[in-house]
């Protein structure tokens, strides 16, 4: 499976991809601390007809776009580029206003909190692979 990281954190990402790997050994991880360079190379790769079925993990807070502003600008997308991907916020969160918010993203499959739990990717993963 393919995963993308987009937290500003570097310490997240590298601990979310340790995570991933002992979960998924086979994975492809891909992290960005910039929300920008993260919709860039959506917009690159995504429109291609092989881009790979893939897991996002989201953080909410981040500055330059936040993920809420990350999402609107993925809704612009067309719909074949964000059927490739399984959305989910990972933050550290717990507002109940980003909660309801998150509920609005249609494109959002789930709302996790930091850090990334093993079993709590187990079940990401099997629901993917069910879906």
């Amino acid at each position: 499976m393919f995963y993308l990281l987009i937290d500003d954190d570097s310490i997240f990402n590298f601990v979310h991809a340790k995570v991933i790997k002992q979960v998924d050994e086979q994975a492809d991880i891909l992290d960005f601390t910039s929300s920008n360079e993260a919709l860039g190379y959506i917009k690159q790769k995504f429109t291609l007809d092989n881009a790979p079925k893939t897991i996002v993990f989201l953080d909410i807070n981040m500055p330059e776009m936040n993920g809420f502003e990350l999402l609107d600008a993925l809704h612009e997308l067309p719909a074949e580029c964000i059927s490739k991907m399984s959305i989910y916020i990972i933050t550290s969160s717990l507002n109940e206003k980003d909660v309801q918010k998150a509920k609005e993203y249609k494109l959002l499959k789930g709302y996790i909190g930091k850090p990334l739990s093993f079993d709590r990717l187990k079940e990401v993963i099997k629901y993917e692979k069910n879906n």
